[in-house]
């Protein structure tokens, strides 16, 4: 592999996310930084570390996501915020137009982002404008001017802590019933399913691609409506 940074508000977890890492790869392989990307400061800091202990940046992930139907204003700030932080740093820092060696940008939207989703409306409204963020600078227009290609992964649900905490702030006590039984009868669909889908999208994605990720189905992409 080759050397990655891992960045995230949960400096317990990702030191231990980190140190399984470097035990499978590597010490020099993998690093780990805080970062809150509601902070532009903490966003820049971190790539900065990064860039400094690792070389150059060619490829940002923006994965850090909630659910939390009940602080409204808190999910769109993570979700879409952050994204929105990630992606114009990247072209920043990597742009040919600004004197980077270009690369790719993975934004990590939803297959609510796509359709909608009366579980969780504000969670699905990020989700798109991430989907649009996204094909609008994944423009051929947009790649030209920076050597940039952005991209999205769209993937169904699968069984993990986001799915938990969502349920606990749930827009309503109806939709909180509602996700259980929904949530029960899910299909098996993995993070490693999610991680297989993402190395298609970098290594084989079109600029602007969305690809979805679902249980028991090939990866797909849906293109932009007219």
């Amino acid at each position: 592999m080759g050397e990655v940074c891992v960045a995230d508000i949960d400096s317990e977890q990702g030191e231990a996310t980190v140190g399984e890492l470097q035990a499978r790869h590597g010490p020099d392989k993998v690093t780990f930084f805080t970062c809150d990307v509601t902070k532009d400061e903490h966003f820049k800091g971190a790539w900065d570390a990064a860039e400094e202990k690792l070389g150059p940046i060619n490829l940002l992930i923006n994965n850090a996501g909630i659910g939390n139907e009940q602080e409204w204003h808190k999910t769109v700030e993570v979700n879409l915020g952050g994204c929105m932080r990630g992606t114009l740093l990247a072209l920043d820092r990597m742009g040919t137009n600004k004197g980077g060696a270009g690369g790719v940008v993975v934004n990590i939207a939803s297959i609510v982002g796509l359709k909608a989703n009366p579980f969780g409306p504000v969670y699905s409204a990020t989700k798109h404008a991430i989907v649009g963020l996204t094909r609008s600078l994944g423009s051929d227009f947009h790649l030209k001017v920076s050597g940039v290609k952005v991209q999205a992964l769209c993937p169904s649900l699968v069984k993990t802590e986001l799915l938990a905490n969502a349920m606990k702030k749930a827009f309503s006590p109806e939709v909180a019933k509602a996700m259980g039984q929904f949530a029960s009868g899910l299909g098996n669909m993995t993070a490693d399913n999610v991680a297989d889908a993402l190395l298609k999208l970098v290594t084989e994605g079109t600029n602007g691609g969305c690809l979805v990720v679902e249980a028991e189905k090939d990866p797909y992409y849906v293109p932009a409506p007219i």
